[in-house]
């Protein structure tokens, strides 16, 4: 097999640079206007090395959709490294323009996510070639010194309390198939 050149794709990044990634989205002054909710990407299949999605899944009315399309398009060992609002944050629902509220069970249908309490849960036992890699869990800023000095009551104000976690980070990795 040849040599490639690499291409990173930073997908909903508006305005927002990231070095060596081609930016796409429908707003903002992106190098590809796309609308992300239009489905087949204008990828072939294999053909991406990473893709970063900062705050982008919970604008689009199809987000499982374009989870689908990024793992159709990453090559074998690429990355998906997606950020979202924490699912307990007040950030999560209250801007007009987040549809949707992720956890780590939204990611049922990936390898090694055998949750699933229905029968359509069934359907979908890794459907997806991707496998999570690393998951996060971002405070705001004025709880960081939790995560440094007592990580355990952070972790209890995150599963008990509003707003202790801003964001979420996951990362996966496409396997091959």
């Amino acid at each position: 097999m040849g040599m490639h050149a690499p291409l990173y794709l930073n997908l909903g990044g508006g305005g927002n640079r990231l070095p060596r990634h081609v930016s796409v989205d429908l707003y903002g002054t992106p190098d590809l206007v796309w609308d992300l909710n239009v489905t087949p990407y204008p990828w072939a299949d294999n053909s991406v090395d990473g893709i970063e999605m900062w705050h982008t899944l919970e604008h689009l009315e199809n987000w499982w959709g374009a989870f689908i399309e990024c793992a159709r398009i990453l090559r074998p060992g690429g990355y998906l490294r997606i950020r979202v609002p924490d699912e307990s944050s007040a950030t999560a629902l209250t801007y007009r323009d987040h549809l949707h509220v992720f956890s780590q069970r939204s990611f049922h249908g990936i390898e090694g996510r055998t949750q699933g309490t229905n029968a359509w849960a069934a359907t979908e036992l890794e459907s997806v070639p991707l496998r999570q890699t690393a998951y996060y869990q971002v405070p705001f800023e004025q709880y960081q010194w939790m995560a440094r000095w007592c990580p355990r009551l952070l972790r209890f104000c995150a599963d008990h309390l509003r707003n202790f976690i801003w964001e979420q980070r996951f990362e996966f990795m496409k396997i091959g198939r």
